[in-house]
């Protein structure tokens, strides 16, 4: 309920901006403005002193942002995903060691409210908005089983941008994250007849994250072409617990504490 409640108000604040819009002249902040483009990441996913997973996925993104009114208010809204295969070194239940592929698919999405202030040729917008983070993680080995993690977070950050001599602009964008509420879900049934699926809730403040990028600008008539680096690391405390029937008997299973890292580029076009 409690997510869904913001979803509710985050979309309301959008038409609310949206139908008092008009638009502005101010080059640093455009009336509407999309971006959509190539994202390649690289992800290490690790459990401390139980397992870890690394590899580079690929696929892409687009995000729209519009300043509205004489107080160059933002609204921005972000949706990304990648795909590929990563490599798992942990361990099974026993302790037997466990190295293999696995598949994997990131989905994130995000709503952003701002303001935007102008110094010169620069200009800082402050922000506050809503995210939900979706990862599909299947292992792919004889006792394997799919694993679904869906995340709501709130984003509290900083855009930067400033724009250069020849049509060269250069920014980037300081976040800090807060876990909203969270659900990690694995299809222990998969293991085999006597296990059964766990769904484990993650709490409120539970989670913290950061994001950190940069990026280059060229304009030219009517476009512009754009490089951005990024970095974004989140930190997740040991869930609650949930008791399923596990290998014949029942048990309290947890998710627990790990951290992900997550380091790549994005190749887009803005107009």
């Amino acid at each position: 309920m409690f997510k869904e409640k913001l979803i509710i108000l985050v979309t309301g604040l959008l038409l609310f901006f949206s139908c008092t819009a008009f638009a502005g002249e101010n080059e640093l902040f455009p009336a509407s403005e999309f971006k959509v483009g190539y994202q390649g990441m690289y992800m290490y996913y690790d459990e401390p002193d139980v397992m870890h997973e690394k590899g580079v996925l690929n696929g892409g993104f687009g995000s729209w942002t519009g300043y509205f009114t004489e107080y160059n208010i933002m609204t921005s809204a972000e949706l990304e995903g990648v795909l590929g295969s990563m490599r798992y070194d942990g361990q099974y239940s026993d302790g037997t060691k466990l190295k293999c592929d696995t598949d994997d698919y990131f989905i994130s999405g995000r709503a952003l409210v701002g303001m935007g202030f102008d110094y010169g040729k620069t200009g800082v917008t402050p922000y506050i908005g809503i995210g939900m983070r979706h990862w599909y993680d299947k292992i792919k080995a004889t006792g394997g089983y799919e694993r679904y993690i869906n995340q709501y977070y709130m984003p509290i950050g900083v855009n930067v941008i400033t724009h250069m001599d020849d049509g060269w602009s250069i920014g980037g964008t300081l976040e800090g994250d807060l876990l909203l509420t969270g659900n990690v879900k694995s299809k222990l049934s998969q293991v085999g007849s006597s296990y059964e699926d766990a769904n484990n809730d993650q709490k409120f403040a539970s989670g913290r994250g950061m994001r950190i990028s940069a990026f280059i600008e060229r304009d030219f008539d009517g476009y512009a072409l754009g490089l951005e680096p990024y970095f974004r690391y989140w930190n997740f405390d040991k869930s609650k617990t949930d008791n399923v029937r596990y290998g014949g008997s029942n048990a309290d299973v947890v998710e627990p504490k790990n951290r992900f890292y997550m380091s790549g580029v994005r190749l887009y076009v803005k107009f």
